[in-house]
């Protein structure tokens, strides 16, 4: 899964047909914000690295991005608009929690940080803005609600113990930040196993930021000298 302590992970997962389109429609926003595509390769391991972006391969209908640890905070919904599906974002921060957010054609339709005062102290109305909900979460991508439920907790609200599973047959415990992998299966989303990199199908994507005609022509002068 990755080290335990000081992980930040960014991951999108797409509602989409194939991994093509997803990297059309990604590719389109990066040239949008002022980056070209410089190369395309397979891989089978992520970095986190700025401008490096991994895709998985469509499955259960779900196409994954592996985005820079440093996170691009518009990135999400954007791609949800350009795709006209859902699309979440789910976060490791610093090994501590898990969050998301998901957005349906570029709109914001639910959310959940299980320490929404991690950072500093908020007001109730922001607190409870993340608390999650099983039911828009239900209804947009038709599972039960049942399965949704025991994971969008306030992890300091809760008399839950802190090795409890929300489901016997789970890999983490629900106040793990790796129960972020337990609750993407319940939608059909399949975490790679990089354990075993032979199993492990990904194009990384380069971006590299576009240079400006008069950076370019001053670069150019400069080297004639």
């Amino acid at each position: 899964m990755g080290e335990k302590m000081g992980l930040f992970l960014t991951m999108l997962t797409c509602k989409a047909l194939s991994r093509e389109k997803v990297i059309e429609g990604l590719t389109s926003i990066m040239n949008y914000k002022g980056f070209t595509l410089k190369l395309k390769e397979k891989v089978n391991s992520i970095d986190g690295k700025d401008g490096h972006f991994d895709v998985t391969d469509v499955k259960n209908g779900w196409v994954q991005i592996f985005c820079p640890e440093t996170p691009d905070d518009k990135l999400p919904q954007l791609l949800s608009k350009n795709l006209a599906a859902p699309v979440f974002e789910f976060h490791i921060h610093d090994g501590d929690f898990w969050m998301y957010q998901l957005f349906v054609s570029g709109e914001l339709k639910d959310r959940h940080n299980p320490i929404p005062d991690y950072w500093s102290q908020i007001g109730e109305e922001e607190y409870n803005s993340w608390k999650g909900n099983s039911d828009i979460l239900s209804h947009i991508l038709h599972t039960p609600k049942s399965k949704i439920e025991p994971y969008i907790i306030f992890w300091n609200k809760t008399n839950i113990k802190d090795n409890h599973k929300a489901f016997p047959s789970d890999r983490f415990s629900v106040k793990d930040e790796w129960a972020m992998v337990d609750f993407q299966e319940k939608f059909g989303i399949e975490y790679p196993n990089f354990e075993k990199p032979e199993t492990v199908d990904l194009v990384r994507l380069y971006f590299e930021k576009k240079k400006s005609k008069i950076m370019d022509f001053l670069g150019k002068f400069i080297n004639k000298k």
